[in-house]
């Protein structure tokens, strides 16, 4: 058989997946905290410094347009103040007008009037502070490109940065066209995008910080009883499951801790009751066990009459018979807590009793016991034919068990209101209440009985198991009159869907916590 190569990434993923992670609870939901909110900080920084680059962009294209729009608006229709006519010249409009302009920041407003160099008229405007029209009119090169350049508006990178640009040509009879460029010089909004955009870094990651804050503190809280319930598991031993989970609240993991703890209900019950069966089997077993050892002694024996040798050997093999059903009801009795112990189809009620009393009146089975039908039921009822028959048989061995030669053993079933009944009947001493009430307690045997006087056994505990998988209950009934009788009822249509558990888990951890024991 070929071992699997450690090296491969599936062999890897199992190992992790055995082993889990290296890293505590606590730290990954920190860490996934952190990096969620640390990428959506990014991604909310990121964002405002575009939309903040793009606003810088489209304020500068907007102060352009309406600064062209208003010069060829007075270039159409302006007047020259001193003679209240129209301009005399293109360059005397254009000083007129650039003189008139208070540019905003970063904005430079040249008006070129002639042709050529020797012919410019530039214009200044007053009161700004960073010069940016001194700017573009001393860089000779970069206002002759935009001069030049066919298109009418535009974006520029040039020493001083970036140059969002547009231009309009004044045109007059005889005279030179002449131009108004109208340029923005962005570097300075866009080292203020920058300084903000920084601002609010910092202010994400001090954020970011007190988040991962938080979240440990959160995390440490919220893991709280992830501890408890760790710290509670740690408590449980094979000798002590007494240990139980504090619940607070109403959240998931209140409803976890109950769940744990009914968990922890099943399998210390399971536990207890896997004991008990364990000893109850060494109570019901050890005098067995004992008088075939003497029994054994006794064949050994070289002066044993032949007629003593049969009888003994004949009291040997009741005992290993009587050992046999004894551990046939306790196969029984650790089958009744499996889901599937009764499988219920419909069935008549009547043959049911006749096959019943059939088996138990049949020669030999039970000498010098009379067997009759009491009552019979004609109706059908979901039920486990087999089992409800293995809990009837245990009823007419107590009955044999607690009679006398020419007794009469009645049996009976009935149908009522939706319930079943079935019943194994005996003359006799009546019981005490007290007496009654004991007797079906599980694996209540013959304690404190005479070892040769007979017990009730396993044999109630297996009617009981029965009586309780379909949905019902066993019961007894004495009286002077009429003798003892021990019966089950349950619901004719069948015991109702168990509700869903992790019966096999708790079961597990109970064989588990016994082999430790």
């Amino acid at each position: 058989m070929a071992s699997a190569d450690p090296s491969t990434p599936e062999t890897a993923d199992r190992a992790a997946e055995q082993h889990g992670s290296a890293v505590s609870v606590r730290w990954r939901i920190v860490g996934w905290i952190v990096l969620t909110t640390a990428v959506a900080l990014l991604a909310v920084t990121v964002t405002m410094r575009s939309v903040m680059a793009g606003q810088v962009a489209e304020a500068a294209n907007d102060a352009v347009v309406q600064e062209i729009d208003e010069f060829r608006a007075f270039a159409a229709e302006g007047l020259d103040p001193r003679t209240a006519r129209p301009f005399s010249s293109l360059g005397a409009l254009m000083e007129h007008y650039v003189q008139r302009q208070q540019p905003m920041g970063g904005e430079a407003i040249v008006g070129v009037a002639a042709g050529s160099p020797e012919g410019r008229a530039t214009v200044h405007a007053q009161g700004i502070a960073d010069d940016s029209g001194a700017v573009l009119a001393g860089d000779e090169a970069l206002l002759q490109r935009i001069l030049d350049d066919p298109a009418a508006s535009g974006v520029y990178q040039s020493d001083h940065g970036p140059v969002r640009w547009g231009k309009a040509v004044a045109m007059a009879d005889g005279a030179e066209p002449a131009q108004l460029v109208v340029a923005h010089f962005t570097a300075a909004a866009e080292e203020a995008v920058d300084r903000q955009s920084v601002l609010l870094l910092g202010v994400a990651v001090g954020g970011l910080g007190l988040t991962a804050g938080i979240a440990w503190l959160v995390s440490r809280q919220i893991l709280r009883p992830i501890r408890t319930v760790r710290e509670t598991a740690d408590a449980v031993t094979a000798t002590d499951l007494s240990a139980r989970i504090p619940v607070a609240g109403r959240d998931d993991l209140a409803q976890l801790a109950q769940t744990l703890n009914a968990m922890l209900d099943r399998v210390e019950d399971a536990h207890l009751m896997q004991r008990h069966f364990v000893a109850e089997a060494r109570e019901h077993l050890r005098e067995p066990q004992r008088r075939i050892a003497a029994a054994l002694d006794e064949l050994v024996r070289a002066d044993l009459p032949a007629r003593e040798r049969v009888e003994t050997a004949s009291r040997a093999r009741q005992l290993i018979g009587s050992m046999g059903r004894t551990l046939a009801d306790l196969d029984l009795l650790a089958q009744s807590s499996r889901p599937d112990f009764v499988r219920p189809v419909e069935v008549p009620v009547g043959e049911v009793t006749a096959d019943i009393a059939a088996e138990a009146s049949a020669p030999g089975t039970h000498a010098a016991r009379h067997v009759r039908i009491e009552a019979t039921a004609h109706a059908t009822a979901r039920l486990d034919r087999g089992r409800i028959a293995d809990a009837m048989r245990q009823l007419v061995e107590n009955a044999v068990a607690h009679t006398g030669p020419g007794d009469t053993i009645r049996i009976g079933s009935a149908v009522a209101d939706g319930v079943v009944d079935f019943w194994v009947a005996n003359p006799g001493a009546p019981l005490e209440p007290e007496a009654a009430r004991e007797l079906f307690e599980s694996y209540r045997g013959t304690h404190g009985r005479d070892a040769g006087e007979p017990g009730m056994g396993l044999g109630l505990a297996v009617v009981k198991a029965v009586a309780e998988a379909h949905g019902g209950a066993a019961w007894v009934e004495s009286a002077d009159d009429a003798g003892t009788a021990f019966g089950i009822s349950f619901p004719a249509a069948g015991p109702a869907p168990a509700a869903r558990r992790d019966d096999d888990f708790a079961d597990r951890m109970a064989v588990s916590l016994g082999a430790e024991s």
